[in-house]
């Protein structure tokens, strides 16, 4: 899974911008990007999406609250009513994603890469758990796989929030977590971003290789 994550080091401003136009003009103004070295879900943290001129990086929040939330409330609007919105969507199952009611149409029209400097997970039983962090072994960033949506709630206003796609992790990954995010490599960013293509090889293609504890 992919609970929580850093944006330090290269996550800077400059570094995404030379890496998304190696692929596509940047559309964008300049975000300020500050550093978290512990990136919770619900903040906010930049997603890149292609449209037809470019790439537009935008803010959203982490944790995707789908279209059909519309009109209603992301918080409870009194104490214990429960009319907030209650799930769980800072991950989303590639195995299940495309079929869900809370993904199925992000899946299939609105997907975006997430640029990150490491991952977390966690080992080790409640109250003595030790925190491991993933890197890309060439120190380069790492692209998360996304799908995003886009609301208007009463309370929170208008904004656009995303979940990153998580697969069966492989090989000494698996070692600390049955899951691991899925994470594209530059030459994978056109057949995630079309929601025509078939993605299933990406997802199948962990290649823990890519990767060290740091």
């Amino acid at each position: 899974m992919c609970g929580r994550f850093e944006t330090t080091g290269k996550y800077k401003w400059a570094e995404i911008h030379a890496a998304l136009s190696t692929y596509a003009p940047v559309t964008s103004p300049p975000l300020n990007l500050q550093p978290d070295s512990d990136v919770r879900p619900t903040t906010m943290q930049a997603t890149a999406r292609l449209e037809s001129d470019g790439w537009v990086v935008e803010k959203m929040r982490w944790g995707l609250v789908p279209y059909w939330r519309n009109g209603q409330p992301l918080k409870d609007t009194e104490k214990g009513k429960g009319d907030g919105f209650k799930l769980t969507t800072f991950n989303a199952r590639s195995e299940t994603c495309a079929g869900t009611s809370t993904f199925r149409e992000a899946f299939a029209k609105r997907r975006c890469i997430v640029p990150a400097s490491a991952w977390f997970e966690w080992t080790g039983d409640k109250g003595s758990k030790v925190k491991h962090r993933f890197t890309r072994a060439d120190g380069d960033l790492l692209w998360f796989a996304g799908v995003w949506d886009h609301v208007i709630t009463p309370d929170a206003g208008e904004f656009g929030s995303f979940t990153i796609i998580t697969g069966p992790s492989n090989g000494w990954l698996g070692d600390y977590h049955s899951r691991a995010p899925v994470i594209l490599d530059r030459e994978d960013w056109g057949t995630w971003l079309d929601p025509s293509a078939d993605a299933r090889d990406l997802f199948a293609a962990v290649r823990p290789e890519r990767f060290v504890l740091a």
